[in-house]
């Protein structure tokens, strides 16, 4: 199955994940993460700290949908609160709001500790809209922040501090970030207390119950005898032969050669309202990523054409916003890769009908906020201490 293609900026040109052996003999572990991009990297390195735990990749870590990640690290969801109102209450949806900033403090903490070698940095948003139609949904998502106590605040022609036109945009200054995902992954990773117990090129190809717990046969027949299995494997769901759990989705990006001289009101982080969406970020050397115009997933693959055109459309999207790019901004990566949504924009991460087996499944824009905040559901399970967001994450509300 075809989950990325192209060439993904963020794990091209980079100090590569140092290398890590594949599993040759039978072990034991009290947890086994079978995943290592960015979900699984954050499951190993928190879980590692007070568990028994082991990680496994089929191939080299930090690749696939990990290297296709953008990397806007926002409170808010994919979806306004209003339009989430039926999915969860007020009261979940602050929670879910406070969740968001307190992850990313989680990993501003993170990088305070290790380094920053990932390019963290804290920076405003701006959603924005150019319809009269979406003009109401940027009011009432302003008058929920505003009732919640989440600082922002509307945009409009009159104070527009942005070179490009909108009719209405809703401002936050502070609590929002960006970073490098590749990068951050292998932090995560080099960094884990577990350095003897991470095998990469071992590929898990059955779980087996039994009354102990759950054996993890790789391909080379080598066996991982452990109580508790995450499935940290993104939307390669060969493992557990589901195809429902959340809606798949393409997304396509393109990223642009460095600009001289360059930038835009703050290097905010930027959203439109369009459909289908786009999102864009300056990165550190000047370049600018772009990313959206979503289709949905299709099991045959990603069809070459199709991707060609919406590389065109990011681009001349771009042209469009900044006019003043003419001439100046060349595409130098072109990618696109999966990514899953659910109803109410969380993650699948918790327990499965198997008590022995977990999700940690991220899902839509925020699925790097998702995880930071639900290894400790994870953390939780396993020594028997309920969080209160649980049930928000939990696979048995789709299932």
């Amino acid at each position: 199955m075809e989950y990325v293609k192209g060439r993904p900026f963020f794990c091209f040109n980079k100090t590569l994940i140092k290398s890590y052996p594949y599993l040759k003999k039978d072990i034991e572990c009290d947890v086994l993460i079978i995943g290592g991009g960015i979900d699984g990297a954050i499951a190993n390195f928190y879980l590692a700290q007070n568990h028994d735990v082991v990680l496994v990749d089929k191939g080299r870590f930090g690749y696939l949908c990990t290297s296709c990640a953008t990397a806007l690290l926002e409170y808010q969801l994919d979806a306004f609160a209003n339009d989430l109102s039926t999915e969860m209450t007020n009261n979940d949806l602050t929670d879910v709001y406070n969740m968001g900033l307190y992850a990313i403090n989680k990993i501003e903490s993170f990088i305070k500790k290790y380094g920053n070698k990932c390019y963290f940095n804290k920076r405003p948003t701006l959603i924005f809209t150019n319809s009269i139609l979406d003009e109401n949904k940027i009011e009432q998502e302003y008058n929920f922040r505003k009732q919640n106590g989440f600082n922002s605040k509307i945009i409009t022609p009159n104070n527009n501090p942005f070179s490009f036109e909108l009719k209405k945009g809703l401002y936050c200054e502070d609590g929002e970030a960006e970073l490098d995902p590749y990068l951050f992954t292998k932090q995560l990773i080099e960094n884990a207390k577990n350095q003897k117990r991470i095998y990469e090129n071992t590929e898990i190809t059955k779980l087996v119950n039994t009354k102990d717990g759950v054996i993890a046969i790789s391909h080379y027949s080598q066996q991982i005898k452990c109580k508790k299995v995450v499935l940290a494997t993104g939307f390669n769901w060969e493992l557990i032969n589901k195809h429902n759990l959340c809606e798949r989705t393409i997304t396509y990006s393109i990223v642009t050669k460095p600009i001289k001289n360059f930038s835009w009101y703050n290097n905010t982080l930027l959203q439109d309202l369009n459909s289908p969406y786009h999102y864009l970020r300056l990165l550190p050397d000047n370049r600018i990523i772009i990313g959206g115009e979503d289709t949905k997933f299709n099991e045959k693959g990603i069809k070459e054409k199709v991707a060609l055109k919406k590389y065109d459309k990011l681009y001349d999207y771009l042209l469009e916003l900044f006019p003043s790019l003419q001439n100046k901004a060349e595409i130098d990566y072109s990618f696109c890769g999966s990514f899953g949504s659910t109803t109410n924009n969380l993650g699948l991460m918790e327990e499965t009908e198997n008590k022995n087996i977990l999700y940690f499944i991220s899902c839509g824009a925020n699925g790097i906020i998702n995880a930071m905040y639900a290894v400790e559901i994870l953390d939780g399970i396993l020594n028997n201490r309920k969080n209160k967001l649980e049930n928000l994450f939990s696979p048995k509300r789709i299932l």
